[in-house]
């Protein structure tokens, strides 16, 4: 039986996804860093409004968030991204190094 994500580590994964740090979350959410750290190591809960907050922010809705906290299944939102051979070149004459998905997953696998 696979460990259920806390909504805490579902915080800090969907942060990390989102390139944000602790500091810029607690910005956007108008609280304390301290506050996103609890929240994201499981020592408290965050109250409504910045539950709805959080939501907005990682892009996901409240009922999701909730799911989490009671524990249920909630589904997971794809994390790829489709981007044509033309941005590839784009970013690439930038400097930038493009992976394509099945390179990572390997990369991944090595890890």
């Amino acid at each position: 039986m696979s460990e259920k994500t806390t909504l805490g580590r579902f915080i800090a994964q969907q942060r990390k996804i989102l390139r944000l740090t602790q500091e810029e979350l607690a910005e956007r959410i108008c609280v304390s860093k301290s506050a996103v750290a609890k929240w994201e190591t499981d020592g408290g809960l965050p109250d409504r409004d910045n539950l709805k907050r959080i939501a907005q922010i990682l892009g996901v809705s409240v009922d999701d968030l909730h799911r989490i906290i009671e524990r249920e299944d909630v589904p997971q939102k794809s994390t790829c991204v489709n981007i044509t051979s033309e941005v590839i070149a784009a970013l690439e004459s930038y400097g930038y190094k493009v992976i394509p998905p099945s390179e990572q997953k390997e990369m991944e696998g090595k890890k």
